[in-house]
């Protein structure tokens, strides 16, 4: 009889245990979404391209629905009203920033204007930005760099006539050079001769957004991020002090220099009293955000171009009828506005951050009448608020038409185009972002054709996508230049 007891007893703390393990432990008010595994939770439901699931499961969740991430609770936001509770209604509670473990080097987070809480150092930061850095006077004041350094790549390409071009290289070096000179008034890499000494900075940065695109278990499990377990966050830390390095130099010649008149963000940031940890902090951010997202995503515009020779033949008569046989300048962008269009419905289907920069709740709040705990994880489906059927007819077609009659634009004010985001973490260097992919892309269109590579027809280009911090192009597209003699270069 005590036998038999014992074993049920037994028998009932084994099934409580296994209630415990599988029954779902997610709030109530959450809101819903798929049932999470034991200890793994919906981490089985990412797949490698997490932007275009979750898309699948607010058709079946809902606008807002909650996933678990190993212990981290997620909230999706996949709609644009639900976006605009995240992003404007509730922007102050849900402002703090998840900090990927890769990138908790403590130095960088608290002098960075990504990483950091909206704090005073925050505030500084964001205010030199708006009012010096990407101030319309500034912009305009450096629109001559931009379109010298679009020339050279123009010069470089021509060389390169009737050969195969890995397009998104020679553009990642050429925006490069251009924030080079935005910053530091000198160009940092030779297109000419990309494994010379000056490819150092090119190189670091490369690997540093490798580490960013690539996984860490830590992230969905915080307490090895404690301990660093997979050395992420040991690597991230060298490249940030090689990138240092680099520049280090500039700075310190710079600052050793009286007086110094040069009309570039150094200068800016030395007036504005900044220290070497806030500087190096926001020179990396610019390099890294700068020149990778905007690379991918006219990677992105010169393969739709490729796919669809109705639109270049638009962009091509535009630029003749506003331009003629000049060069393009940025002072034209305004008047082009099927070029403005084409960028904006680029930015549609390819956002650069497909689910922007993960957010964190300050504060436990209500948002569509659920509940956000204190903590959690927020994340917007800018991927898939972009090719949403209820808010934009035929979504998946590439259409510039759609914006030609259409105020919205991307600013973070139409919740229904946010590649930049919205509210107070929205990308502080989109006025100069919009100036240089319009820029490039009307450069190539002006003053090239091309063609893919021998034997390969447009149907078999594929759009297939490579997720990470940003969103690639999976397989890099290959081209064959011819140029188009009828423009004369002008500096």
């Amino acid at each position: 009889m005590e036998v038999l007891s014992a074993t049920i007893v037994s028998l009932i703390f084994f099934f409580l245990f296994i209630f415990l393990i599988l029954r779902d432990s997610r709030r109530k008010d959450l809101p819903p979404g798929p049932r999470p595994a034991p200890i793994i939770g919906n981490l089985l439901q990412l797949g490698d391209k997490p932007h275009a699931e979750f898309a699948k499961l607010a058709q079946k969740y809902g606008e807002l629905f909650t996933l678990k991430l190993g212990s981290e609770t997620v909230v999706v936001a996949s709609s644009p009203a639900a976006a605009a509770e995240i992003l404007k209604t509730h922007d102050k509670i849900l402002s703090g920033r998840y900090v990927f473990q890769s990138f908790r080097v403590t130095e960088h987070v608290r002098n960075s204007i990504v990483w950091s809480e909206c704090n005073e150092t925050w505030k500084l930061l964001r205010k030199v930005c708006r009012t010096e850095l990407f101030c319309p006077k500034m912009i305009e004041s450096q629109a001559y760099i931009r379109e010298a350094k679009a020339l050279d790549m123009v010069r470089f390409l021509r060389k390169k006539e009737d050969e195969v071009v890995k397009i998104v290289e020679v553009v990642f070096g050429t925006l490069v050079n251009i924030f080079g000179n935005l910053i530091f008034s000198k160009d940092v890499f030779d297109l000419e001769d990309p494994t010379g000494g000056s490819t150092e900075l090119k190189e670091h940065l490369w690997k540093l957004l490798d580490l960013g695109n690539s996984t860490n278990p830590a992230d969905y499990f915080p307490i090895m991020g404690k301990y660093d377990l997979f050395g992420h966050r040991r690597e991230v830390a060298k490249v940030l002090e090689q990138i240092y390095d680099v520049w280090g130099v500039m700075l310190k010649e710079r600052r050793g220099t009286k007086g110094n008149k040069a009309n570039d963000f150094v200068n800016v940031l030395l007036n504005a009293g900044l220290d070497d940890q806030k500087i190096n902090a926001l020179l990396m951010e610019m390099f890294g955000a700068g020149t990778e997202t905007s690379a991918s995503t006219i990677e992105w515009a010169i393969t739709e171009l490729t796919k669809n020779p109705r639109v270049i033949s638009k962009l091509r008569s535009e630029l003749i009828n506003v331009v003629g046989d000049k060069t393009v300048k940025e002072s034209n962008i305004p008047h082009l506005q099927y070029l403005q269009a084409f960028v904006k419905e680029t930015l549609r289907l390819h956002p650069a951050t497909p689910l922007l920069l993960p957010r964190r709740a300050l504060e436990t709040c209500k948002v569509m009448n659920y509940t956000i705990p204190k903590e959690c994880q927020i994340m917007v489906n800018a991927w898939a608020i972009g090719r949403d059927p209820k808010t934009w007819d035929d979504p998946l077609t590439f259409k510039p038409e759609r914006f030609m009659h259409s105020s919205v634009d991307y600013k973070g004010n139409d919740f229904e185009l946010i590649p930049f985001g919205g509210g107070r973490r929205i990308c502080p260097g989109v006025p100069l972002a919009s100036q240089f992919l319009s820029l490039i892309v009307a450069t190539l269109v002006q003053n090239f054709d091309w063609s893919l590579p021998q034997g390969m027809n447009i149907h078999e280009l594929t759009m297939d996508e490579k997720f990470g911090l940003t969103l690639q192009k999976d397989l890099p597209l290959l081209i064959v230049l011819k140029a188009r003699n009828s423009i004369q270069l002008q500096d």
